[in-house]
């Protein structure tokens, strides 16, 4: 149902709420029920299907104070997110690296503005609206995971978008073709233009790129890994 893939990783949950992770050419089950799951340098994290949030730490996955219907790892060891009502959130490193159960420190901090889905990388965070706006916020890092505090709307319409470990930039519109985001970079964080790629052309539902693969999910299910884009 949904996939993430960062630093050399690869997690995936399917419509039970099962929740897998990739070993070689092989899925593993972990124990545990998520909606959603994801994996970066903040380590690995996930939402159950009652919006609560939880962090992998060992074999257990460990409650996290907070709720959110959709989190995002891809931060340099920030975590990112949203909420039932679309308010976007992030969690900076000084929080997530360390957090091992109830005596962790915990600082939410909340991003003015409104996204069903946002995205993080090493240099940008990404977002889409409920009616599929883009938007890209720039300067984030570990220690202000806000970033400079502005939304820059980018041209284009997408339901869905996934930021990679080096910057890139891919999504998932309504219909479900997928898209590239051309020339992103630190200095241009918001890239160039958008690039159709044809893959599975209206039959995509979610994709995560990282070290060269494009990991895809189809509406009906199954799932691709694709290279040589």
């Amino acid at each position: 149902m949904q996939i993430d893939v960062g630093v050399g990783q690869v997690f995936g949950v399917n419509n039970d709420g099962n929740i897998y992770t990739r070993f070689g050419s092989s899925w593993t089950q972990l124990p545990g029920k998520l909606k959603h799951v994801t994996v970066g340098p903040a380590g690995v994290w996930g939402v159950s299907g009652a919006n609560d949030i939880f962090k992998l730490v060992g074999t257990n996955w460990v409650n996290v104070p907070g709720l959110l219907k959709q989190i995002d790892a891809g931060g340099d060891q920030f975590v990112a997110g949203a909420n039932h009502k679309d308010t976007p959130f992030c969690l900076p490193k000084k929080n997530t690296v360390g957090y091992s159960g109830r005596n962790s420190a915990m600082n939410w901090h909340q991003i003015p503005g409104s996204l069903k889905y946002y995205s993080c990388g090493p240099y940008s965070c990404w977002g889409v609206s409920r009616n599929d706006t883009i938007f890209v916020r720039k300067e984030v890092n570990s220690f202000n995971c806000l970033g400079d505090g502005h939304w820059q709307p980018v041209t284009g319409v997408l339901s869905m978008i996934e930021v990679g470990s080096d910057g890139s930039v891919y999504g998932v519109n309504l219909s479900g073709d997928v898209y590239r985001r051309e020339s992103t970079s630190a200095c241009k964080p918001e890239g160039t233009s958008w690039t159709h790629i044809p893959l599975y052309t209206g039959q995509v539902k979610h994709v995560s790129y990282d070290l060269g693969h494009l990991w895809v999910i189809l509406k009906d299910e199954t799932i691709y890994d694709c290279t040589d884009l």
